[in-house]
C-alpha cells in the first residue's frame, strides 16, 4: 500500500514540476501563481506547499530538476574524443537551442541574476554543468593540441554556451527568420575550422 502511495506522491511531484517549468518559461516566475500551477498540473493547490513548501521552494526544485536532467543527458551522450566531437557538440548545441529548457533558463535569468535569489547559486551550478561538458572535451590532448594559441577550453565552452543562449533567444522571437539547420552547419564548420580542420 505504501508503494502505491509513494508512486502517487512521485507522480504528483513530477506533474507539478512539469507544469511549473512550462508556466515559468511561458510567462515568467513572477507572473506565475501557485493557482496557475495547480490548474496546469491538475494537482490540488494544497499539494504544492506539501511537496515544495512555497513558491520559492518550487522554483528551486524546478532548477534542481533541470540540473539533474542535464547531468543525465550528459552522461547518456558523451562527446566523442577528438575533432569528431565537434560534430557532436554542434548537434548538442542545436538541440539545446530548440529545447524548452533553454527557453526556461532565459525566462528565469532575471530572477537568478539577483544575488539574494534562492536560485542564484543553483543557476551558477547549472551553467557550470553545461560549460564543463564542452571544456572537458576540449581539454582532451587530441583536441587541446589543435586549439589555437590563446584559446582555452574554458573560453571555448563560454562561447558555445553563449551561442546556444543567443540563438535560442533569436529563434524564440522569430523562428521563421532563424534557420537552425544552417545554424548547425555553420557552428560545425566554425568548430572544425578552429581545430584546423576543413572537413564538414
Amino acid at each position: 500500500m505504501s508503494g502505491l502511495r509513494d508512486e502517487r506522491t512521485r507522480q504528483s511531484r513530477e506533474m507539478i514540476l512539469s507544469a511549473a517549468a512550462e508556466l515559468f518559461a511561458e510567462q515568467g516566475y513572477q507572473q506565475t501563481s501557485l493557482i496557475d500551477v495547480a490548474n496546469r498540473s491538475g494537482v490540488s493547490r494544497g499539494s504544492i506547499p506539501w511537496h515544495f513548501g512555497d513558491k520559492q521552494g518550487l522554483l528551486v526544485a524546478v532548477v534542481d530538476h533541470i540540473y539533474d536532467e542535464a547531468s543525465s543527458s550528459r552522461a547518456a551522450a558523451p562527446l566523442r574524443p577528438g575533432p569528431e566531437g565537434a560534430h557532436d557538440l554542434a548537434h548538442m548545441a542545436t538541440r539545446a537551442i530548440r529545447s524548452r529548457t533553454t527557453q526556461l533558463m532565459l525566462a528565469l535569468l532575471l530572477e537568478a541574476s539577483q544575488p539574494e535569489s534562492p536560485i542564484h547559486e543553483s543557476f551558477i551550478k547549472l551553467h557550470d554543468n553545461f560549460r564543463s561538458h564542452v571544456s572537458e572535451w576540449a581539454r582532451q590532448p587530441d583536441v587541446a593540441s589543435l586549439l589555437p594559441d590563446g584559446v582555452s577550453p574554458d573560453a571555448l565552452a563560454v562561447m558555445v554556451f553563449g551561442t546556444v543562449i543567443g540563438v535560442n533567444q533569436q529563434w524564440n522571437l522569430s523562428p521563421d527568420r532563424v534557420d537552425l539547420t544552417e545554424t548547425y552547419e555553420v557552428l560545425t564548420r566554425m568548430l572544425l575550422s578552429l581545430l584546423g580542420r576543413r572537413d564538414g
